[in-house]
C-alpha cells in the first residue's frame, strides 16, 4: 500500500503504548484513524492529546465483544467513510506458575489475543474485500518466534496470530489486500499492567507468581519508545512485508532456532504417490499465492 495519504485505519488497543505509537505514525501520513480501545480514561486521554482534529475519532469497544467490533466497524464507516487499513493491536499477557495456572487465566489471554484478532478480521475484512485493496495487521510478540519459559498462555495466542496471519497472507494477496504481524520486543507501554483491564468473567486470584511481561519486573521506563515501533509498522504497510521486527536484539536467538529446528528435520525418504501428489499440489497452490503477494507488493 504505497500510498497511505487519505486512507482509514482502525487500530485496537490504540490509546497507549504501541497503538498509540502506531496512530502517530499513520496520522503523520494522511491517514485517518479510528482509535479503538477498552479503557474510556485512555480515550480520554487521546482526545486531549489531539483535540478537535478532523482526522481522528475514538470508540470504546472490548475486542472480545463480537457485537461491539461489528458496531465498531459501522460507526467506522459513518464517521470516515471506509475503512482501509486494520491494526489488531489490544493485547494482554500474564504467566502464572504451572502450580497455579486456571482456566480462567488461559480464557483471558486467548479471548483477547487472539479472539480479538479474529474478531477484528471477521468485523473489518468484508469491507476491505468489497473494496478489493486493504491491509491488515496484527500484533504478535517476539514470544511467536521465540519459546520462553513460564510464558506458555502468552506464547500460544500469539504463535497462533503468527499462523492466522501467515495463512491469511497467501490467501487474501490475490484479493488485493496485504496482512502483515508486528513481533516487538519490550517497548513503553501499559502492557504490564494489563492485569486492571481483566473483564470479571475472567477473575482469579492465582497471577500473582511472574511480572506479565516475562522472569523479571523491567525498570520503569524501559524498552523501546512506542512511536518508533509505530515507524516499524507503517513501513510495514506500505512495503507489505509479512513480518515486521522492531527490536534487533534478537537476531541470534532467531538464527539459533530455526536452525534447531532444521536440524530436526529427518534425512530423504522415500515417499509414496500420494503423499507426493498431496504435497505437489500445496507447494504449487503456495507458489501461486506467493506471486500474487509479489505483485501486491510492487503495485502502486
Amino acid at each position: 500500500m504505497r500510498q497511505l495519504s487519505g486512507r482509514v485505519a482502525f487500530v485496537t488497543g490504540g490509546a497507549s503504548g504501541i497503538g498509540l505509537g502506531i496512530v502517530e505514525a499513520l496520522l503523520e501520513r494522511g491517514v485517518k484513524v479510528m482509535v479503538a480501545d477498552l479503557r474510556e480514561d485512555h480515550l480520554a486521554d487521546v482526545r486531549q492529546r489531539f483535540g478537535n482534529r478532523a482526522d481522528i475519532a475514538t470508540v470504546a469497544v472490548d475486542v472480545i465483544d463480537r457485537t461491539q467490533m461489528a458496531s465498531a466497524a459501522q460507526y467506522t464507516l459513518e464517521t470516515f467513510g471506509r475503512c482501509d487499513i486494520l491494526v489488531n493491536n489490544a493485547g494482554v499477557g500474564v504467566n502464572p506458575s504451572v502450580d497455579a495456572v486456571t482456566f480462567e487465566d488461559w480464557d483471558w489471554v486467548l479471548s483477547v489475543n487472539l479472539g480479538g484478532v479474529i474478531n477484528g478480521i471477521m468485523a473489518f475484512l468484508p469491507i476491505l474485500l468489497r473494496a478489493g485493496n486493504g491491509h491488515i495487521v496484527s500484533t504478535a510478540s517476539m514470544a511467536g518466534l521465540l519459546p520462553t519459559a513460564e510464558n506458555y498462555i502468552y506464547a500460544a495466542s500469539k504463535y497462533a496470530v503468527r499462523g492466522l496471519s501467515d495463512s491469511l497472507r497467501l490467501t487474501l494477496a490475490h484479493r488485493g489486500i496485504g496482512v502483515s504481524v508486528l513481533y516487538p520486543g519490550l517497548t513503553q507501554s501499559r502492557m504490564l499492567q494489563s492485569g486492571e483491564n481483566r473483564q470479571a468473567q475472567f477473575a482469579t486470584t492465582s497471577c500473582k507468581e511472574a511480572p506479565a511481561g516475562g522472569p523479571v519486573e523491567p525498570p520503569k521506563g524501559a524498552g523501546m519508545e512506542a512511536r518508533q515501533v509505530g515507524e516499524a509498522v507503517v513501513a510495514g504497510i506500505i512495503n507489505n512485508q509479512g513480518y515486521i521486527l522492531s527490536h534487533s536484539e534478537f537476531r541470534d536467538e532467531l538464527a539459533e532456532h530455526f536452525e534447531e529446528i532444521l536440524a530436526a528435520s529427518p534425512p530423504p525418504q522415500e515417499i509414496d504417490t500420494g503423499r507426493m501428489m498431496l504435497e505437489s499440489a500445496r507447494r504449487r497452490q503456495t507458489a501461486e499465492a506467493q506471486e500474487a503477494v509479489e505483485a501486491l507488493t510492487l503495485r502502486a
